[in-house]
């Protein structure tokens, strides 16, 4: 086919899959979309309602991230029992996995899950919208779950120096979810 006729039915299609209307599940993420539906006053965010999230893998390890809100969405359901942070789909299993933070206790340590022991590692704190690592509180320098200034998709989780005006460590916990509180219209 010559380059020209290539040329010409790549500006078709091009033309014909920007006429093309998104299902109203795709749509629905768009930015001017989503501004529309913002109740009067309002202005749109800039960006989507993100949660913290383990991913798929259930494995000791496996790095916390924050990840858009899907209330359907396992890997962003949590409970909290005495302390410990679970990861809802495993309790009752072999293995029940919970939130923990290494034994390091400096600003950046990740954040990952681990089979539940009960550790120091693994205690937290819910106050004031801030999960704060327990062994931490009594230390001049507790440490608070911390999502970054960033707010896409697998952006890290660490622990950081607790800062009650830290947007970074400001949480909404419901239904199981851990909402970044600033990403909440």
């Amino acid at each position: 086919m010559p380059a020209h006729r290539l040329l010409a039915v790549a500006l078709i299609s091009t033309a014909v899959g920007a006429a093309t209307a998104l299902p109203a599940t795709a749509s629905a993420l768009q930015p001017a979309t989503a501004s529309a539906l913002q109740p009067a006053g309002r202005t749109a965010l800039a960006w989507p309602p993100m949660c913290i999230d383990v991913s798929n893998n259930r494995g000791n390890g496996t790095l916390m991230y924050q990840w858009q809100c899907d209330s359907n969405n396992t890997n962003q359901k949590f409970v909290i029992d005495n302390g410990l942070i679970k990861v809802e789909d495993t309790i009752g299993r072999n293995q029940t996995m919970c939130l923990d933070s290494s034994n390091n206790r400096t600003n950046g340590t990740r954040v990952y899950q681990w089979q539940c022991l009960g550790n120091p590692n693994q205690l937290w704190v819910v106050r004031r919208g801030a999960i704060i690592l327990r062994s931490t509180l009594n230390s001049g320098n507790p440490l608070c779950l911390d999502v970054t200034n960033d707010r896409g998709n697998g952006t890290q989780v660490y622990l950081w120096q607790c800062d009650s005006n830290n947007t970074n460590q400001k949480f909404v916990i419901n239904n199981g979810q851990f909402a970044i509180k600033d990403t909440l219209s």
